[in-house]
């Protein structure tokens, strides 16, 4: 194995001593080193391409990669798990990795897929205006706040549902983020019917015939005089 201090020389950790410096440097060698050999069984062609060079190379952009977005060993493992489902033979970018990184956490906090999400948006429409929409189903206290922000895009932003789409998959990722910071999701406000009573004179007999006049010639009832 390549030595961290061979691999990326031009990393600096901040606030930390040399020996702290070292000991992190270390270990994210030895993370990317095992995800390489992951990564070589899990995308095989590309790895025929690389010689010694080039495989340090690509290393120290995925070091510095990892270091600049924080990434964890959790969060790599959720992302070999999106890997694996992959049918490109080909190695990802240390972007697109990153991102399957933070899908894969995404998963693991339970959070819906921008799909999923899009489409309870829709659900939540249709059921916006029915005298059952208090009792709608967002699923988890993730969802309720994730379905009111889409919402309330779709409608601010007049988006279409390519971009709802789009606009699905950043809501998702940034709460995502958040969570993985220590950030706790508060829970669902969901909407109170009030039924007001409104209490009201009662009529004198005069203002309760003349209502009911009012309602008989409204309807064409034929009013009869008494004797």
């Amino acid at each position: 194995m390549k030595n961290i201090t061979e691999l990326v020389p031009q990393i600096k950790i901040i606030d930390s001593d040399d020996s702290e410096t070292k000991q992190k440097k270390e270990e994210i060698a030895e993370i990317v080193n095992k995800l390489f050999r992951q990564l070589k069984a899990a995308c095989p062609a590309m790895f025929h391409t690389l010689n010694n060079n080039d495989e340090n190379a690509v290393k120290r952009q995925w070091i510095i990669g990892f270091i600049e977005n924080g990434i964890n060993p959790t969060m790599i493992n959720s992302g070999m798990r999106i890997a694996r489902r992959q049918n490109n033979p080909f190695m990802p970018s240390v972007g697109q990795f990153i991102e399957w990184c933070e899908k894969g956490m995404s998963e693991i906090y339970g959070l819906p897929t921008p799909d999923e999400l899009v489409k309870n948006v829709i659900r939540f429409c249709e059921c916006k205006w029915s005298d059952d929409f208090c009792n709608f189903d967002y699923g988890s206290d993730a969802n309720y706040w994730l379905v009111n922000d889409l919402y309330r895009a779709m409608q601010d932003e007049y988006l279409s549902r390519d971009k709802l789409l789009i606009k699905a998959e950043k809501l998702i990722a940034r709460l995502t983020k958040k969570m993985m910071t220590g950030y706790v999701i508060q829970p669902a406000k969901k909407a109170i019917i009030q039924t007001i009573k409104v209490k009201r004179a009662p009529l004198s007999r005069e203002a309760q015939l003349s209502k009911l006049n009012e309602i008989k010639q409204k309807f064409g009832f034929i009013h009869v005089q008494g004797r």
